[in-house]
């Protein structure tokens, strides 16, 4: 407290003069750093609280009132500013038809469709456009060239654009839907990667041209071709047929026609033939996921010759919608009529050889040096006749106490192996039939049952009639196989030896006599 009778806020004089003088303001205890540090502030402060108020304009009270609510204001308009993030790029997709295109059109008119991505800020990294678009029953394919770059405004917003155009060429009648097929990976600048979903597709209706009603089943292309082929090789009306030949006949489409259903071709009944159609064989070639893929479709058919006679195998006729020329067009093969005749004979194949001719006499008056001659070689051929029987006994072919083959089995079975051995499918094949005919009926019976000299007889015959060859008719040809190099008649030669060595085998001695009743 103060002293009494001491005005209220006066220090006695011994303070005056024993401490320094405190400013005005300043709490007791402050230090002199904190006053050379804030002195001037301090003292402008202290001098500006204990100063009266100034009546000027730039501190009245109003001022200061307006100040405080403007502050307040601004504050109040930036705070969901810094309470919010920055909001992410935005992307989007769109389809549309270039131009002022109508959704009514008639098969083959050519549309142009876009396909839009936009993005709010800038492209980050390239945009993967797929290579083509999903119509069904029309042809799409890329417009070559980079995408175009645009700028729009949407929303008050500046967007960038790319833009990919594709060309439609419808080849269906009916409701056709083009759309994307799969999500659209986007990647905007400032933003993480978006794969964008496919928009609405598009919805157009197309109708059949004037002049095509008739076409059943429809089927336009820019491109259809008809190729054919006749076996055997060289086939003409001028060849000679026989009844039993088989002709064969392949018909190969290539187009690039989008309809779901291709019509087979009719290769007809014509009289006095069969005919026999086998499945058709279809693949596709494409040279690069832009362009439209080319269809080439295979289909053969065998007519089997039944009667003699004038036979024709009726022509081959394809009508189409050309989209090039927007005109009906007729593809056409030509047929071939053939003169049939009556089936050749064929010999026995079972029945005996004819017996070789005696050989002439040798001529009167023959000089000595002939009949020596003769007699030398007489005398060399029954020594290397009985040199072959004792390797032959030797190697078992025809075992001790077996009976002896006769003459007309030895002689065939002698030219069979020749034949196998040089590699000559013809005289083998005869004699192997004079061997079958010299055996006896159970022999022969139990040599056709065996499995090896049936195959091997099969080969035997494909070579010889042509059967796996190329330009052979039959069920077993194969026109694109080459030409056979060659026959081998090892196989052959194989299967006759154990069953010429079982039927000259002795019965067992312990067998038993036939019984009879």
């Amino acid at each position: 407290m103060s002293p009494p009778g001491r005005p209220k806020g006066e220090f006695p004089s011994e303070q005056r003069e024993g401490c320094p003088m405190l400013p005005p303001g300043r709490p007791e205890g402050a230090s002199a750093s904190a006053q050379h540090v804030n002195g001037p502030a301090s003292r402008a402060g202290t001098r500006l609280a204990h100063a009266p108020p100034r009546r000027g304009v730039e501190g009245s009270p109003r001022r200061r009132a307006l100040q405080r609510a403007a502050a307040l204001v601004l504050a109040g308009a930036l705070a969901p500013l810094r309470a919010q993030p920055a909001a992410a790029p935005l992307a989007r997709l769109r389809l549309a038809l270039d131009g002022a295109a109508a959704r009514r059109l008639e098969i083959g008119e050519a549309l142009v469709v876009r396909l839009e991505v936009w993005v709010s800020t800038w492209f980050q990294a390239p945009v993967d456009f797929p290579a083509t678009l999903e119509a069904g029953g029309a042809l799409v394919e890329a417009v070559g060239g980079s995408p175009e770059s645009r700028f729009e405004e949407f929303d008050g917003r500046r967007w960038t654009g790319l833009v990919r155009r594709y060309r439609l060429l419808p080849a269906q009648p009916g409701e056709l839907r083009v759309a994307l097929s799969a999500p659209l990976p986007v990647q905007p600048g400032g933003g993480p990667l978006q794969r964008l979903a496919p928009p609405a597709p598009l919805r157009l209706t197309v109708s059949v041209p004037a002049g095509a009603e008739d076409i059943q089943p429809f089927v336009a292309a820019r491109r259809l071709e008809l190729r054919q082929r006749w076996w055997p090789e060289g086939l003409s009306a001028a060849a000679t047929a026989h009844v039993g030949d088989l002709i064969r006949r392949e018909i190969v489409l290539v187009t690039d026609s989008a309809a779901p259903l291709l019509p087979a071709p009719d290769f007809g009944a014509p009289a006095g033939a069969g005919v026999r159609v086998q499945a058709a064989q279809t693949s596709e070639q494409r040279a690069d996921a832009a362009t439209t893929a080319t269809l080439t479709r295979s289909q053969q058919a065998v007519y089997t010759l039944q009667a003699a006679g004038s036979v024709t195998l009726p022509p081959v006729e394809f009508v189409w919608w050309d989209l090039t020329q927007r005109r009906r067009r007729v593809s056409r093969l030509d047929g071939l009529t053939l003169e049939v005749q009556p089936a050749a004979a064929r010999a026995d194949p079972f029945a005996p050889a004819a017996a070789a001719a005696p050989a002439s006499a040798a001529p009167a008056g023959a000089s000595a040096t002939g009949a020596a001659a003769l007699t030398a070689l007489l005398a060399g051929g029954a020594l290397a006749a009985g040199v072959a029987l004792w390797r032959r006994r030797a190697r078992g072919a025809v075992p001790a106490g077996a009976a002896a083959p006769g003459p007309l089995q030895s002689q065939a079975w002698r030219r069979l192996r020749r034949a196998c051995r040089r590699g000559d499918a013809t005289a083998a094949d005869r004699a192997l039939r004079d061997l079958l005919a010299a055996l006896d009926a159970p022999t022969r019976q139990r040599w056709l049952q065996d499995a090896a000299l049936a195959q091997a007889r099969v080969a035997l015959s494909r070579h010889r009639f042509g059967v796996g060859r190329a330009g052979a008719p039959g069920p077993y040809a194969a026109p694109e196989a080459p030409p056979s190099a060659g026959w081998d008649g090892a196989a052959l030669l194989q299967a006759v030896q154990p069953l010429r060595r079982a039927a000259a085998a002795p019965p067992p001695s312990d067998a038993l006599p036939t019984l009879h009743p």
